[in-house]
């Protein structure tokens, strides 16, 4: 835009997260941006010679109920919209809906267009042909460990956890306690001991999402920024079913009116309406149902908005700019990909997940925020990556190597154990070293000040 007066630039993306935030960036950059609300306003915007710079969804190129796709895509080359100056489109989440009608009615509407795509995660080789079709070849990558070394996102910390082998006993539930206690003082451990100490009445007996509940609630008792209020975390659950028995479970602890639950489920009363015969999937509507009524009964609707829409986005803006208020959020498929918040630290996964997905889920917490977040901590209840060794790589053998090595490609997650031994080593040296007896002066010209300052001193 700065060096061809006749440019214009419309940024796409697949998710209103994402759309929000680019809408946001720009506008806190100082440069105006126009989100167009639907594919109609965005073709009237482009047909005009302002705006310059424009964002919108993806989704807003489709028509539904188009019973012969290609003549569709043939009635739009015919008779194209035209646009006013030089269009360059920047695609972003390229890997994900370009390679279906959704791109083939963008680029019969724009035919005229510049297409550049962009993608937070190297290609996996089923992505190759179909990108490459699209976009052509890598114009430029930057790579993860780049990224870290820049400083531009934090190194992610990785602990696998087995719960149901270390909550199944009375003396595991010891042994689990004082692993988690190690390093505070007396007194901490003490009160915290008052705390959870029925801890081995109650756990032998529950479920293992009981389990999981009481090991995220104890975390915030004693981890760096989630007991500080500093830092809060995300919960990833198999199912919105899970999702909303995990809500359920943290409204009995003191997470209660500071966790929410943000899925892609909004109450109907068709989940309700069919007799009960049963079976787990018509109980578990109508749980799932009973819990969102619930959640949702004292919510005032905003302009334009659902009652299900405006209590994610009050709970996604306190999340953000308020991690003492809103500690936690348990979602399934939301908020994985292009929700920026830097105050999550941890991310706990209870969802078997692999490839972009894994990798987008685990960059939710590799954001800088203050200066007392070092690290994004993934805590794994699934034994997603089988087995820790000095790093877990979350690509491997899926990836398109054409363009890269394989290491090049390797996202590495630091074990949480040896990362911390390496920081504690480290920190004991710069003690030593700060300890160091200082050695006499030995210039002449500093004895000599010295000799002058006690002859003065002495005579005084």
């Amino acid at each position: 835009m700065e060096n061809n007066p006749n440019a214009r630039v419309a940024i796409l993306t697949d998710r209103t997260e994402l759309d929000k935030q680019i809408e946001r960036v720009f506008n806190d950059a100082g440069e105006p941006l126009i989100r167009t609300s639907s594919g109609r306003e965005l073709m009237e915007q482009l047909s005009q010679p302002s705006p310059r710079l424009l964002c919108s969804l993806i989704h807003k190129f489709g028509k539904k109920e188009v019973e012969n796709f290609d003549k569709f895509i043939e009635e739009l080359r015919s008779g194209p919209t035209q646009t006013v100056g030089e269009l360059f489109v920047f695609v972003d989440e390229c890997h994900r809906t370009q390679s279906g009608k959704l791109h083939k009615v963008m680029k019969a509407m724009l035919h005229n267009a510049v297409f550049i795509g962009f993608t937070g995660t190297p290609l996996l080789k089923s992505d190759k042909q179909t990108s490459l079709e699209v976009f052509g070849k890598y114009i430029h990558t930057y790579k993860f460990n780049e990224a870290v070394e820049d400083e531009v996102v934090l190194d992610l910390i990785y602990e696998a956890r087995d719960i149901d082998q270390k909550l199944s006993s009375p003396e595991k539930v010891d042994a689990w306690f004082d692993a988690k206690t190690k390093g505070l003082n007396d007194f901490q451990k003490s009160a915290l001991k008052q705390k959870w100490g029925t801890m081995q009445k109650v756990l032998s007996s529950r479920s293992r999402m009981d389990k999981v509940v009481s090991d995220i609630v104890f975390d915030f008792s004693v981890k760096p920024r989630l007991s500080s209020h500093t830092g809060n975390a995300i919960l990833v659950a198999s199912s919105i079913y899970e999702a909303s028995k995990y809500y359920e479970l943290f409204q009995q602890t003191e997470f209660k009116n500071r966790c929410a639950i943000i899925t892609s489920y909004n109450p109907s009363t068709r989940d309700i309406n069919t007799e009960d015969t049963g079976a787990n999937t018509e109980t578990e509507k109508e749980f799932i149902y009973k819990i969102y009524t619930e959640l949702l009964k004292d919510v005032v609707p905003s302009q334009g908005k659902t009652k299900t829409e405006t209590y994610e986005d009050n709970a996604k803006n306190k999340f953000v700019k308020e991690a003492a208020n809103m500690r936690l959020l348990i979602v399934v498929d939301k908020l994985l990909t292009g929700f920026d918040a830097p105050a999550c630290t941890y991310l706990y996964i209870d969802k078997s997940m692999q490839d972009h997905g894994l990798f987008q889920a685990i960059c939710r917490v590799n954001r800088l925020d203050t200066e007392d977040k070092q690290f994004g901590y993934v805590v794994d209840y699934k034994d997603l990556f089988k087995k820790v060794e000095n790093a877990v790589a979350v690509y491997t053998s899926e990836l398109d190597y054409d363009q890269f090595k394989k290491e090049d490609c390797d996202i590495l997650l630091q074990d949480r154990l040896k990362k911390g031994r390496e920081r504690l080593d480290n920190a004991i040296e710069e003690i030593a070293l700060l300890c160091e007896p200082v050695s006499p002066p030995k210039s002449k010209w500093i004895i000599s000040i010295i000799s002058v300052a006690i002859q003065k001193y002495q005579n005084n």
